[in-house]
């Protein structure tokens, strides 16, 4: 059972509404309902009765809260505990983030997280920044995508996905209702630049499977010029799935890409997890546990 998902159900009884909950944690709603749904799944038994007025609880729901928000307040309690330790510690730790594209994928609550337990997150120029400042001990712990080589680092995966295809509404594929790699082969790419990470290997490999290459328009660091080509209808942007909030729905049509293959993986690389101080390793595993993983 992941304390996340007993936060959510706190939250949704406490709100009786799935859209306020999922505002207040700074989540999608449909990406809320499913947590739930699955959460309903892993205890064999229905929570909530959805209903056009809202969410109610059911007579399990209803027995199982008080426990639920005491076991939730135990586990805060312990987590500020730690905080506080951390911080006592007196030393301003640093989590260095490779690229502003990862950015995104951390949530609010995390970043707040990391400020109260005396560490920093800031970002770099690319990986050889990163590598830079591991070796001469500036930072413990890079957040990054998964370089091609490890230089003897160690590498803690937190996330690996095939990605979305993003494109203006004008653009012929706009009309399907899913994309497979076989549906993007020739078209035009527009790519997120991630210096020295797996990202272009991986593409390039699943596209060689079918005896094909990647056929790129544009590739760049900037996020903001990959939204301005898409509007212009330059090509199609394969893109990390945390990057769905930064763009417009309304604007760009928006799909995941249905490939058994990773495109994307991203994690922490470090020299040593144990070596790392107690607010680092504390931050890592929320983020594990925030993405459903226990490190």
């Amino acid at each position: 059972m992941l304390m996340r998902q007993l936060k959510q159900f706190i939250y949704i009884a406490k709100f009786q509404s799935i859209s306020k909950a999922a505002r207040e944690l700074f989540m999608s709603q449909q990406t809320l309902s499913q947590s739930m749904q699955n959460f309903e799944k892993k205890l064999g038994a229905q929570l909530f009765i959805r209903t056009k007025q809202g969410v109610k609880l059911t007579d399990f729901g209803r027995r199982i809260l008080p426990r639920s928000e005491l076991m939730l307040q135990q586990v805060e309690d312990y987590e500020a505990f730690i905080r506080e330790q951390a911080a006592d510690t007196g030393k301003k730790s640093m989590i260095l983030v490779e690229e502003n594209f990862l950015t995104p994928s951390i949530p609010a609550d995390m970043i707040l997280l990391a400020s109260k337990s005396n560490l920093s997150i800031e970002l770099a120029t690319g990986l050889t920044s990163c590598l830079s400042a591991l070796k001469d001990k500036t930072c413990n712990v890079v957040y990054c995508f998964r370089p091609t080589e490890l230089y003897g680092l160690t590498y803690i995966p937190l996330m690996k996905e095939p990605g979305v295809v993003m494109m203006n509404r004008h653009h012929p594929l706009s009309e399907k209702e899913e994309l497979t790699l076989d549906d993007i082969l020739g078209e035009d790419l527009i790519l997120p630049h991630f210096t020295y990470s797996s990202f272009t290997t991986s593409l390039v490999k699943i596209y060689a499977k079918r005896n094909a290459y990647p056929k790129c328009a544009a590739e760049t660091h900037d996020l903001s010029t990959l939204i301005q080509m898409l509007r212009e209808n330059i090509g199609i942007l394969i893109a990390p799935s945390y990057l769905i909030p930064s763009f417009s729905r309304e604007e760009f049509k928006i799909q995941p890409l249905k490939t058994g293959d990773s495109i994307f993986e991203y994690g922490f690389l470090t020299e040593s997890y144990d070596e790392a101080e107690m607010n680092e390793r504390f931050f890592i595993n929320s983020m594990m546990e925030y993405y459903n993983k226990e490190y």
